[in-house]
């Protein structure tokens, strides 16, 4: 008895492998699964960028966000919005890479869902950045550029994998990108 009760407070003191929050709240990851969670992906056959309502229907590698199939990896962050304009996804990588529809490669990551490039409607969109295991350690920038002006409106910024965050805010029906946020992973 006395053995199980000091294993039970060592497993419970060890530190997290892949947990590198700067903070002590761990806002920066994703403590519950110390960076190496396993996220159930899609099991069916609709494509990456295709309409999905659950994440079954998306193809393997791949979960349901904002009603699209979009890309899992080790780290994605991943832009909802349901306004008819051309809002942009920008993810500036740890290396000084940017991400974004006119450099789709970069830093270990993919843009893999570019939506809204014409009009849309106001259903729900998504845009989304996906990095495989080549992910780097460090801070990454994220924002969101409204390129077309049509309208304005709401967003949200999902980032999950490793490092589990969620910015939102508000574009004007005007040219010009949001805040910048930051996490590091």
């Amino acid at each position: 008895m006395t053995r199980r009760i000091t294993a039970m407070i060592v497993l419970l003191t060890l530190p997290i492998p892949g947990c590198f929050s700067l903070g002590d709240d761990c806002d920066e990851c994703d403590c519950g699964g110390g960076g190496s969670t396993t996220v159930q992906t899609g099991t069916g056959t609709v494509a990456v960028g295709q309409p999905c309502s659950e994440t079954d229907e998306c193809v393997p590698g791949s979960i349901c966000f904002n009603e699209y199939c979009v890309g899992q990896g080790t780290l994605r962050v991943s832009l909802g919005f349901n306004v008819d304009s051309d809002y942009d996804l920008h993810v500036l990588t740890p290396d000084g890479s940017e991400i974004f529809f006119g450099n789709r490669l970069a830093g270990g990551g993919e843009l893999d869902v570019d939506q809204c490039i014409s009009s849309c409607g106001t259903t729900a969109h998504a845009e989304n950045v996906v990095f495989d295991g080549t992910a780097a350690r460090g801070t990454y920038e994220v924002w969101v550029d409204n390129f077309d002006a049509r309208s304005g409106g709401p967003f949200t910024i999902e980032v999950a994998g490793g490092v589990t965050r969620s910015f939102s805010g508000s574009l004007p029906a005007a040219y010009g990108e949001s805040e910048h946020y930051t996490f590091t992973y």
